[in-house]
């Protein structure tokens, strides 16, 4: 779920307010075969015959089992699996940066960079500190030119201002934290093509109160609108220019000829806004964008009653806009046409992006909500605590299977939808994936406790979770801290990490910090899961050298944090509350160092695309259902497939399509989803894989990593603390070299990308070197 209740004002478990079931039927008349613009569409110059780019995220739809007798999400979504494995690549062995949530997952996706160089590596809120060393807290989602999104109602004098998306060309981040993340439409737009985007991270308006000034501008209509709204809320604003944009070309009809009657007016105005990027690479201006679905929906055909294309419905007898079941598409808490919110279901999301294809908007990036959890609408859960919509539901739930059904039927309209525009893959590229997996924290197979009743699958014998058998474990940690040393020690914690951000910004090495990890690594709890008692709660911990390793240092300063716990992952840390106890609202936790969050999946088909089925494990070899209580190490579960990491699909996307970035990204072009690639690049398979392992967040070289500073962070005392000291010493000679060394290799791999063949000692230079660093981690890890 893109944001948990307790960081807004209001739960978004609701937003999706379209029902699952069938929807009343809807007159229709014949749309004409030109789009809703009325004036010309410039040309989109893609290579490869590309003519359609179609981007789809997930959040936590899965690909493996959580519970080896019921089959996974996407399994009972044969429709989109077997599309993706008919027409391209199924990458199962696909890994996520930490920290693995929504925000910087999907940004990776989206930009081809690890958290460190977007500025989102820690997700999907965030502290930032204040000059009295104090900290505010701060929302990861925000619109890509904002500010800090500080959620304080009053920020504190002095919070920070750098840009949310705050960028650094070097790792370590490095530089003035002045300078934005390149904006991932660019490519497309220079290419001449415009770009639409539906509840995707960041490259829409996110919120009313930081991004309707800074794309709008203060004094706008919009702001005003804003302003003369007395509801804390702000539904309408939401309603009217969150969650949509369009990203236009130059002298786009889309954008050039879009107008609006605004709030205060009376008559309609152009509603397109400059598409400002002030730090983009080259350049970037003359560009128009529209944003919401005020002022979307229009160019999309709202507005005319009955509007069908193909005999698809787009609008309804009252003109607005509809999901692919003729469900009217309406705004998040309100009965009225507009966004639906972040939690968006396939019917919604995969109308709005066929409305944008058919409307001429050739490239389109959406986002579609998870399947476990009650949706509105339905009824019959087999997990006890599924009282209400929004709350969690386990493997095999009666709602869950209904869940993946509708999205399924929502997936075979949408093809067949596209299909009869034309647009399919043959001449389109589709990339589709989900941004992590999720630990299930519940009863499961090969736990103390397992639902009911014994061999349930779901699909023909439903799997009940009595009360108290599914939940995340809320955890204390000011509670469990409480007979400690640490107990007056003044820390804020972000619990998704858990990043810990101990006031006054001390130093690594200041004692304060160094017997506060000591006492966090020390601390337990029980788990009715694992059915250990005074089990271990902190499984890693990363110190500030091994956060730099793990790609967790920004070019804002402000908001490190002090250093980054991960527990076992059945928990989620707070500061009130027993020390432990099962929060039945969530069972789906993530963010955690653990292959059951952090190997994920993603597809690609299209033309190029070399056409595998499957390449990694199948559905029922995932580490979860052989192991649900987390305790390989990522490495350890990534034997099969090719290893391909989110910022891989940035990219290789674009190498598709016959474009490429105007920065170096971290990801490389995935030589195994070609079908047919170069020399050069087939020539540098080798060094990819070493350098995945070596750069990767998750790969064999942060894991050793990990392991080595766990340690070190728990040992020692006030008096001696020698052991963590020897392996700082070794620990910061690791990084220069790793971060030197991955930067030469990201060059000699997206030069091979481009066709120059490296030279062969080239390659054995940065293999051997890479090696050796590898294996000194490892050394590291074993206490060498």
């Amino acid at each position: 779920m893109r944001v948990r209740p307790s960081y807004v004002g209001k739960s978004t478990a609701g937003l999706a307010t379209a029902t699952l079931v069938a929807a009343a039927a809807v007159g229709s008349v014949a749309l004409a075969a030109s789009a809703p613009a009325t004036a010309d569409t410039p040309q989109c110059q893609l290579g490869n015959g590309v003519q359609h780019v179609i981007s789809i995220v997930f959040d936590n739809v899965h690909f493996f089992r959580d519970n080896p007798n019921v089959p996974s999400d996407l399994e009972q979504m044969p429709h989109l699996l077997n599309f993706l494995k008919s027409n391209g690549t199924v990458f199962s062995n696909t890994h996520t940066p930490l920290i693995a949530h929504t925000a910087e997952d999907s940004l990776a996706i989206y930009t081809g960079l690890y958290g460190d160089r977007h500025g989102q590596p820690v997700s999907n809120s965030y502290k930032t500190y204040n000059p009295d060393g104090s900290t505010d807290p701060a929302g990861s989602f925000a619109y890509w030119t904002s500010p800090v999104n500080d959620t304080l109602a009053i920020p504190t004098p002095g919070h920070d201002t750098a840009p949310t998306m705050v960028y650094s060309d070097t790792v370590p981040a490095s530089g003035a934290p002045n300078r934005i993340t390149p904006a991932p439409w660019v490519p497309f737009t220079r290419a001449g093509c415009s770009v639409g985007d539906f509840s995707t991270a960041n490259m829409v308006l996110e919120n009313t109160k930081v991004d309707l000034p800074t794309v709008f501008g203060p004094s706008s209509p919009e702001v005003a609108q804003l302003n003369a709204d007395p509801s804390s809320f702000k539904d309408q604003e939401t309603n009217d220019y969150v969650g949509v944009a369009v990203h236009c070309t130059k002298a786009d009809a889309i954008c050039a000829n879009a107008q609006a009657v605004k709030f205060g007016q009376s008559t309609p105005t152009p509603s397109a806004v400059p598409d400002r990027l002030p730090t983009e690479p080259g350049g970037y201006t003359g560009y128009q964008a529209l944003f919401g679905h005020k002022y979307v929906a229009p160019q999309l055909g709202a507005g005319t009653p009955n509007l069908t294309h193909n005999g698809y419905p787009v609008t309804n007898a009252a003109g607005n806009l509809v999901d692919l079941n003729g469900n009217q598409i309406n705004g998040a808490f309100l009965q009225t046409p507009g966004f639906p919110g972040f939690n968006p279901v396939a019917t919604q999301s995969l109308a709005y992006l066929a409305d944008m294809q058919e409307a001429g908007i050739p490239v389109t990036y959406g986002y579609i909500s998870d399947l476990h959890e009650r949706k509105a609408g339905t009824s019959g859960c087999t997990t006890a605590s599924a009282t209400a919509t929004g709350r969690p539901i386990g493997p095999g739930d009666t709602c869950y299977v209904n869940n993946a059904q509708a999205y399924d039927r929502a997936f075979e309209k949408f093809f067949e939808r596209l299909a009869a525009d034309g647009i399919t893959p043959a001449n389109t590229e589709f990339v589709i994936s989900a941004e992590e997996n999720d630990q299930f924290s519940g009863a499961n197979v090969g736990r103390a406790i397992q639902p009911t009743p014994t061999g349930c699958d779901g699909v023909t014998v439903p799997c009940n979770y009595p009360s108290g058998t599914l939940g995340e474990l809320a955890a204390n940690i000011k509670g469990l801290l409480s007979t400690s040393s640490s107990s007056g020690t003044q820390f804020d914690v972000e619990p998704q990490g858990a990043a810990i951000y101990v006031h006054g910004q001390p130093a690594a090495d200041d004692p304060t910090v160094r017997q506060l990890e000591r006492d966090t690594a020390a601390m337990t709890g029980n788990n009715p899961y694992t059915g250990n008692a005074d089990e271990q709660i902190t499984k890693y911990q990363a110190g500030a050298l091994e956060q730099r390793l793990l790609h967790l240092q920004t070019a804002d300063p402000l908001r490190t944090p002090t250093y980054t716990l991960f527990p076992m992952p059945d928990y989620f840390f707070g500061t009130t509350g027993p020390n432990v106890s099962i929060n039945s609202s969530f069972a789906w936790n993530h963010g955690y160092y653990s292959p059951n969050i952090d190997i994920t999946w993603a597809g690609i088909a299209g033309p190029g695309v070399a056409i595998n089925g499957v390449d990694g494990p199948p559905a029922p070899g995932g580490n979860e259902s052989q192991d649900p209580n987390s305790t390989h190490t990522v490495p350890q579960a990534s034997t099969a497939g090719t290893w391909v990491e989110e910022t891989d699909l940035r990219p290789t996307l674009l190498h598709l399509v016959g474009l490429q970035d105007d920065y170096q990204t971290d990801g490389r072009v995935i030589s195994q989803a070609l079908a047919a690639p170069s020399a050069a690049l087939s020539a540098t398979d080798e060094l990819a894989a070493a350098y995945q392992q070596l750069n990767s967040s998750v790969g064999a070289f942060a894991t050793d990593t990990l392991l080595a500073d766990s340690a070190a962070l728990a040992s020692g005392s006030a008096a001696d603390d020698s052991a963590y000291e020897a392996e700082q010493e070794t620990l910061a000679h690791l990084a220069k070299a790793r971060d030197k060394l991955a930067a030469e290799m990201k060059l000699t791999l997206a030069l091979a990308a481009q066709g120059a063949m490296p030279s062969h000692g080239t390659v054995q230079s940065e293999l051997a070197r890479a090696r050796a660093l590898l294996n000194q981690a490892e050394t590291l890890a074993e206490g060498g």
